[in-house]
């Protein structure tokens, strides 16, 4: 008996939506690579400890900007609380005491932090299923058979 992982639809709760630093600042632990992962309502970017994204950066506003992801992790909203820097949406969209709908793969600029936002959709891969080697090997040697027809 094999065990294979098996793949089945997308499951929306299982959805994850990060932010990820692209361009940071190591002298401030903003350091590219770093991954915040973010939940269903509000996620506050910014200094505050309080934040749920913190960036330490001094170009970063304390209470930065507002990234909201709807229940079902499906639509997302960026909103500038009228931060000194504003939010710019890569390529040119500058926010300024704004709200703009986003999406995965944009990158946001906050200060002089680069992050970009992604929705990644996990299927149940991790479910198992249970083959008789047998029956593999029979299926394998029939498409074989198949081939020299």
């Amino acid at each position: 008996m094999v065990i294979f992982r098996k793949k089945s639809e997308t499951d929306d709760s299982k959805r994850i939506v990060q932010l990820t630093i692209v361009q940071g600042n190591n002298e401030t632990d903003d350091s590219p690579g770093k991954v915040f992962n973010l939940h269903s309502g509000n996620n506050l970017i910014g200094r505050d400890s309080f934040c749920e994204v913190v960036l330490n950066s001094g170009t970063v506003s304390r209470r930065h900007a507002n990234l909201k992801v709807s229940y079902d992790k499906k639509k997302f909203s960026i909103i500038d609380f009228g931060s000194a820097n504003g939010v710019v949406i890569k390529p040119s969209t500058i926010l300024k005491k704004g709200k703009m709908f986003i999406k995965s793969g944009d990158e946001i600029q906050v200060g002089e932090i680069l992050l970009k936002f992604l929705a990644i959709d996990q299927d149940r891969a991790h479910q198992t299923e249970a083959i008789d080697v047998k029956d593999l090997l029979e299926q394998l040697n029939d498409k074989d058979r198949n081939k020299g027809n």
